[in-house]
C-alpha cells in the first residue's frame, strides 16, 4: 500500500491548495443560451477522461475513501481543482474569510463495546415468570447504526411486520399504541419463502426501525417468522461480526437511532411458543413480555466536507432557480484484514461523470437557471452528506433547488441499458422521467424503470424529501458490489459516458425550458405506464 506520508502531488499542481478562484482567474459567464439541441460542449465528456478521473479516485492511494478519513478529505480536494478549472463559483463554507467550495458535515462516530451490551428478556404466563438472559452474538445481534450509549427498560408490543405505510390495511401501527414500548417485529415482510432474505428495501431492518421510532417505540426486537430461518450469514455472526468495534455514524445534530436488535431461532422459539404467535399472526397489545437492553458505546466526533460550485445562470430571475447534479465520492474504506475497497463503480464512476459534465457545462453557453454540481461524502453512512445539505443549504440568498439529477453506480452490467427511479409506478414520478427517457435515446441507450427498490437509499431521496423534483441514473448491482474487487479494469468508461452525456442533455433541458419540472399527477401516470 502507498502511504500518503512523503507522497509528491507535483503532478497535481498547486490547485489543490485552492479554496475559490481568484477575480483573476475566474472565467466570466459566457452568453446567454437559447432553448435548443445541447451544446456542442456535451463532446467533451468521453469515456477516456472518466476513466482518468476513475484511475485517481479508485487508485489504492485512495484507501476506499472512507467517510471522514483523510483520503475522503483528497479527494474532496481532488474535486474542488477540477471545480475550479472548469470555472465553477464555490458554493461552499467560507473559510479564512474567502468562499471555498466546502461545506462541512458535523458528525458523530460511535463504536459499539461488547462489555455493557446486553439484553434480558422476561416472559410472564399464567402467574409465573421466565427470565431469558440473552447472550450477544449467540443469542442477539444488533444493528448499531446511530445508536447512542444507553439503557432501556419497557414492555414488549408485538407489531407484526412493522411496516407503516399509507395503504390501506398495511399499516401495522394502526390503532396500537406502542409509545414508550419496544415493538416485536417479523423480518421481511407477509408472503416471502422459506429461504428469503427479509431485506427488501422497505422491509429492511432500518426502514423497520425508522418506522417503529415515528410511531414513538424506544426499541425494536426483530425475529423471523415462524417457519423461516435467519440467512446463515445471520445466523453464524458473532459480535464482531455485527460491527462492533467498528464506528457507524450519524449526523451530530440528528436524533439517536432507536436499537434494532435481531434475535436468533432458538429465541424466537421460545418467544413464539409463549405468546402464541404464528406467521400470520396479528399485532396486539401488550402480552406479558418485557425487556431490559443495555447498550455500550465509544462516541467521538468528526467532520467531512459536501463540495459544492454554481454555474450562475443568465436570466435575472430563472437563474434563481438551481438544477443540482449530484453523486457520492465516499466508499467503504478498508476492512480488519487490510483489504482496500476501491469502489470504482460505487461510487467513483458518478463522482468522475460529475466531473465531465460539469467541465462540459464550463465550456457551454449560460442556460436561464443556474447548474449546482454537488459531491456529498456520508452515502454509505446513511445518506449523511445530502441530508445535510438539504437541510442547510449553501446557496446564494433565495436560489431555490428546482431539480436534483443523481448518479450512483454507472459504470457496469448492459452497455446500453441503464435504470432510473423514480418509475411511473412511484409516488414521486415527476417531469425528468420521461423527458430522460427521451434524451437516453440520443445517447443509445435504454432507459428501464428497474431501480424503484432503491429509491430511499439513493442521496436524491434527500432532496425528495424537501419537495424537490428528482431522478437516479443506476446501474445496478454486481458481483463486486461492496467487495475489493470493485475495480477500475472491470468499469465501462464508455457507457458511463454515454449515461454521462445523457445526463447533460437532461440538465440542459431543465435548465433552459420554460418552466421548472414538476411531479406527475395521478391520471398522467396512470397514461405513463
Amino acid at each position: 500500500m502507498i502511504r500518503l506520508r512523503g507522497v509528491s502531488w507535483c503532478a497535481l499542481g498547486a490547485a489543490f491548495l485552492v479554496s475559490s478562484p481568484p477575480a483573476a482567474l475566474a472565467q466570466e459567464p459566457g452568453p446567454a443560451a437559447k432553448e435548443s439541441e445541447p451544446p456542442a460542449a456535451i463532446r467533451s465528456i468521453t469515456g477516456k477522461e472518466i476513466g482518468g478521473h476513475l484511475r485517481f479516485l479508485a487508485s489504492d492511494l485512495m484507501r476506499g475513501r472512507d467517510t471522514a478519513s483523510p483520503e475522503s478529505r483528497l479527494a474532496g480536494q481532488y474535486l474542488a481543482s477540477h471545480l475550479f478549472a472548469a470555472g465553477a463559483e464555490p458554493m461552499g463554507e467560507p473559510e479564512d474569510g474567502k468562499p471555498s467550495y466546502f461545506q462541512t458535515i458535523p458528525l458523530e462516530s460511535v463504536t459499539p463495546l461488547e462489555q455493557g451490551t446486553e439484553l434480558v428478556l422476561t416472559l410472564e404466563r399464567n402467574g409465573s415468570k421466565q427470565v431469558i438472559p440473552c447472550k450477544l452474538g449467540g443469542d442477539f445481534f444488533l444493528y448499531p447504526r446511530g445508536l447512542v450509549a444507553g439503557e432501556i427498560e419497557a414492555p414488549v408490543v408485538f407489531a407484526g411486520y412493522g411496516r407503516s405505510r399509507s395503504d390501506p390495511g398495511a399499516d401495522d401501527y394502526e390503532g396500537l399504541d406502542v409509545r414508550g414500548k419496544i415493538a416485536l417485529v417479523y423480518d421481511g415482510q407477509p408472503g416471502e419463502g422459506p429461504k428469503s432474505d427479509g431485506h427488501a428495501p422497505a422491509f429492511n431492518p432500518f426502514a423497520k426501525g425508522q418506522a417503529a421510532r415515528k410511531n414513538g417505540a424506544v426499541a425494536v426486537l426483530l425475529i423471523r417468522p415462524p417457519g423461516r430461518e435467519w440467512p446463515a450469514a445471520a445466523r453464524t455472526l458473532d459480535a464482531r461480526g455485527m460491527g462492533f468495534d467498528r464506528p457507524s455514524m450519524r449526523l451530530a445534530s440528528s436524533p439517536s437511532e432507536i436499537p434494532v436488535i435481531g434475535l436468533t431461532d432458538p429465541v424466537r422459539d421460545v418467544l413464539v411458543a409463549g405468546l402464541g404467535l404464528t406467521a400470520d399472526s396479528k399485532p396486539r397489545a401488550p402480552d406479558g413480555l418485557g425487556a431490559r437492553f443495555g447498550f455500550a458505546a465509544r462516541r467521538e466526533v468528526k467532520t467531512d466536507r459536501n463540495v459544492v460550485g454554481l454555474f450562475p445562470g443568465s436570466d435575472p430571475e430563472k437563474k434563481k432557480e438551481v438544477v443540482v447534479f449530484s453523486a457520492h465520492y465516499d466508499h467503504v474504506g478498508v476492512d480488519e484484514k487490510g483489504e482496500i475497497f476501491n469502489g470504482s463503480d460505487d461510487n467513483a464512476s458518478g463522482t468522475s461523470s460529475l466531473l465531465e459534465i460539469a467541465e462540459a457545462f464550463g465550456q457551454a453557453p449560460r442556460p436561464s437557471r443556474s447548474v449546482a454540481f454537488l459531491w456529498v461524502s456520508g452515502e454509505e453512512k446513511g445518506l449523511l452528506g445530502s441530508q445535510w445539505f438539504a437541510g442547510h443549504m449553501t446557496l446564494p440568498e433565495g436560489y431555490k433547488v428546482v431539480a436534483d439529477i443523481n448518479l450512483d453506480m454507472v459504470s457496469r452490467n448492459d452497455p446500453h441499458r441503464i435504470g432510473v427511479t423514480p418509475s411511473p409506478r412511484h409516488d414521486e414520478y415527476n417531469a425528468l422521467v420521461p423527458a430522460a427517457q427521451r434524451l437516453c435515446k440520443a445517447e443509445g441507450l435504454e432507459l428501464v424503470f428497474d431501480a424503484d427498490e432503491y429509491f430511499h437509499r439513493t442521496d436524491s431521496a434527500s432532496f425528495a424529501h424537501k419537495g424537490v423534483p428528482v431522478i437516479f441514473f443506476f446501474a445496478g448491482v454486481h458481483e463486486d458490489y461492496h467487495r475489493p474487487t470493485d475495480d477500475v479494469e472491470k468499469a465501462d468508461v464508455e457507457k458511463a459516458a454515454r449515461v454521462a452525456r445523457a445526463a447533460f442533455r437532461l440538465g440542459w433541458s431543465v435548465a433552459t425550458a420554460e418552466k421548472a419540472p414538476t411531479k406527475i399527477k395521478p391520471e398522467e401516470k396512470a397514461a405513463a405506464r
